[in-house]
């Protein structure tokens, strides 16, 4: 039996001031060719704008304390970011970062062990997406919607989510956030409630009066304090039992 193939290395860009930072962060890649290849080196937010006009990329590593134009200033100019990794010396920033929908924060000095994590983790969502599986027209032509995936209105268009690619939905005032595996938050004035009953219920589990969760995303609970992708999302004292019952833990 033929094996699909893997997906191509992460194409990455950084975008810092410091050339120290892209020395560091080049000899990184260098050791990690499988996961990723470097796309290219910006040194201010105005000609990383330019550059990603032009190129497309994977992975934006960014900095935040920069002339001219900050890395959150630079992503909130950007249409469609890709996934954003933040780097910067202060963990003040951290909170802006994941309202942003970054998918990690890197804290200067990085350490190696620390980068491959986050490499691991964003080969893994491109990897997941990539061999995500297809609908059947049969599936299609006995339910009228995908079984694999749903629809989510936003400002840009009629968006198909896989359930694969959703890590978990956040109520966010009258709208509802959605982060994915890349690393990017769609933003739909579906309810909370309406996401529920319409995302399987085998695979995603409601663990809070403001958070929907994929499953297989939940990569630690302490107390009650779940880590999901890079996130530590709350659990509600009404959800608890079911959160327990569901991971096993009772």
């Amino acid at each position: 039996m033929l094996r699909a193939p893997s997906p191509a290395p992460l194409r990455c860009l950084l975008v810092d001031d410091e050339p120290l930072a892209h020395t560091v962060l080049c000899a990184y890649l260098s050791r990690l060719p499988n996961l990723a290849v470097w796309a290219g080196s910006c040194y201010g937010a105005v000609e990383a704008l330019t550059f990603l006009h032009s190129t497309p990329v994977d992975v934006l590593f960014l900095d935040v304390d920069m002339p001219e134009l900050t890395g959150l200033e630079l992503l909130r100019a950007l249409p469609q970011a890709p996934a954003v990794v933040l780097c910067t010396a202060h963990a003040a920033h951290a909170l802006d970062a994941f309202d942003l929908g970054v998918v990690d924060y890197l804290l200067k000095p990085i350490r190696f062990e620390r980068f491959v994590k986050t490499m691991g983790r964003l080969h893994a969502g491109a990897s997941a997406a990539h061999h995500a599986p297809t609908a059947s027209p049969a599936a299609l032509a006995t339910t009228g919607r995908p079984t694999d995936s749903i629809f989510l209105k936003t400002d840009a268009g009629t968006e198909r989510v896989r359930f694969t690619d959703l890590l978990f939905v956040e109520g966010y005032g009258n709208f509802v956030k959605c982060h994915l595996v890349s690393g990017w938050t769609l933003l739909t004035a579906e309810t909370m409630k309406h996401l529920e009953s319409q995302l399987p219920a085998a695979q995603f589990l409601r663990v809070h009066k403001s958070y929907l969760v994929n499953l297989a995303s939940i990569e630690r609970l302490s107390g009650n304090v779940l880590l999901v992708g890079a996130r530590e999302l709350p659990v509600g004292s009404t959800y608890r039992q079911e959160v327990l019952r569901r991971l096993h833990l009772r």
